[in-house]
């Protein structure tokens, strides 16, 4: 690490030790990676996640002196980038992610499902932001290695499946997007409890298929089921 990035971490976690000693952890005069992730998880449950930052910014700065191929490094990068999700930063966590999908392939192997799970949550954050082409790529990827890896009818790759349908309904591709749906939903109706909002999620978005192509009484049909499903207690 360059000297003066070295300077830079060194005096991040000196403002950020005084912060988790305020908060009363024990022995904080010598913090380790784990101390100041869970005092982060603490922050972001409290929605303090100002205090979460900190954390999560000294935890990588610790984190940079592990091992190339401790998956340490990928957890704590990933942290902070969700944190960034929750806080709207949307630009600043694709790049964590980046840099914690980089780690986890070279670690883990392209066709690893720990990979999967990771290209699956940088999609998300693209369909966050309506980037529908960038995500329905990662949705693909993802739902290939979970495929492979699990099957077709595993939930896992029924979600990686779900979210490129939705990315090629945002899309326009409606035809790609009910062929996935025709392929989910039976799937979904055998693995899921009927009472399964996820079932419920599932119908509104091939309704809004349906709809688009003019077969609103097929979409009303739909819709009238979510809606059932979201009535009960």
């Amino acid at each position: 690490m360059h000297r003066l990035a070295r300077r830079s971490a060194r005096w991040h976690r000196e403002i950020t030790v005084g912060l988790v000693c305020l908060l009363g952890v024990s022995g904080c005069t010598e913090l380790s990676w784990e101390d100041y992730m869970a005092a982060g998880h603490d922050a972001v449950q409290d929605n303090r996640y100002q205090e979460a930052e900190l954390f999560f910014l000294t935890a990588v700065d610790l984190a940079d002196y592990f091992e190339q191929d401790d998956l340490r490094r990928a957890v704590t990068l990933n942290n902070l980038g969700n944190l960034f999700v929750l806080d709207d930063r949307f630009v600043q966590a694709e790049e964590l992610f980046h840099r914690a999908t980089l780690i986890i392939e070279h670690v883990q192997g392209p066709h690893h499902p720990d990979l999967a799970t990771q290209v699956d949550t940088v999609a998300r954050v693209y369909a966050q932001q309506d980037i529908h082409s960038e995500a329905a790529l990662l949705f693909e990827r993802a739902a290939t290695i979970r495929e492979a890896e699990f099957g077709l009818n595993h939930l896992t790759t029924i979600e990686s499946m779900s979210g490129l349908a939705g990315s090629y309904y945002h899309q326009g591709f409606h035809s790609e997007a009910e062929a996935l749906y025709e392929r989910i939903i039976p799937v979904l109706e055998e693995e899921l409890e009927p009472t399964n909002v996820r079932l419920a999620d599932v119908y509104d978005d091939y309704a809004g298929v349906l709809r688009a192509t003019n077969r609103g009484v097929d979409a009303l049909r739909l819709e009238t089921q979510a809606r059932s499903i979201r009535s009960l207690p």
